[in-house]
């Protein structure tokens, strides 16, 4: 059977005045996969991020949304307050939100175990009554990919989640992405390529030009081969 495509690029550019971010962009992202993007700093693998997310708009070409698509994005940078009294469970739960403002409106059965549901698939459980001023860094990340698993989104959209997580802590994040492939599909940019290539099902190689592989394998040849990094 064949994979369904989530998001279709058309020759996609994307350009900051003069200067070319993304050019020429054509690839899918296919339903229920993980797609790893891999490439230099200032290659373009953030702007890519965002035209995928919509945060962006293409100045040429065309990005195509399968109907009813929705997608969370987590920045690299995301910001919490610390001093703001919040807890995992209640950070979780936020992701449960209907985009339609509701003033007032509680929290219902299902939200509560869709944002329960989350916190376990991150290994969290336990957490829920934790302030997030108390979590060390690689538990923050968690708990808020977390908060993106408990939307109502199709697309999951990370912009290096390993960044600044200590080798045994990134791996941990590794293996827990890899199985929640079946739950959503996952998009993720990285600079650690033998890790994030082993768990992808497919590999983007963004430097300007954006490369699809036909496998993750292939990509991580051609990186020996002399495809600078």
């Amino acid at each position: 059977m064949k994979d369904s495509a989530e998001i279709i690029f058309n020759n996609v550019r994307f350009c900051y005045g003069e200067v070319c971010a993304v050019n020429g962009a054509t690839f899918s992202l296919l339903e229920k996969k993980m797609t790893v993007l891999i490439g230099p700093n200032g290659g373009g693998k953030s702007t890519l991020i965002k035209l995928i997310a919509g945060l962006l708009r293409p100045e040429e070409g065309s990005i195509v949304f399968h109907k009813g698509l929705e997608v969370e994005y987590m920045p690299q940078d995301f910001l919490f307050d610390m001093s703001f009294p919040l807890t995992v469970g209640e950070l979780v739960l936020q992701g449960t939100l209907s985009k339609k403002v509701r003033p007032f409106s509680r929290y219902s059965h299902r939200q509560k175990k869709k944002a329960q549901e989350a916190i376990l698939l991150l290994g969290l459980n336990g957490f829920e009554h934790r302030s997030i001023s108390q979590l060390s860094g690689g538990q923050l990340k968690r708990a808020a990919i977390a908060r993106a698993f408990a939307s109502e989104a199709n697309v999951i959209v990370l912009d290096e989640p390993d960044a600044s997580l200590d080798v045994e802590v990134a791996r941990e994040l590794y293996e827990i992405l890899n199985s929640l492939k079946a739950e959503k599909t996952i998009v993720m940019s990285s600079h650690n390529i033998d890790e994030t290539l082993h768990i992808a099902d497919v590999a983007i190689y963004v430097n300007k030009i954006v490369s699809e592989y036909a496998s993750p394998s292939m990509l991580k040849d051609a990186l020996k081969g002399g495809v600078s990094l």
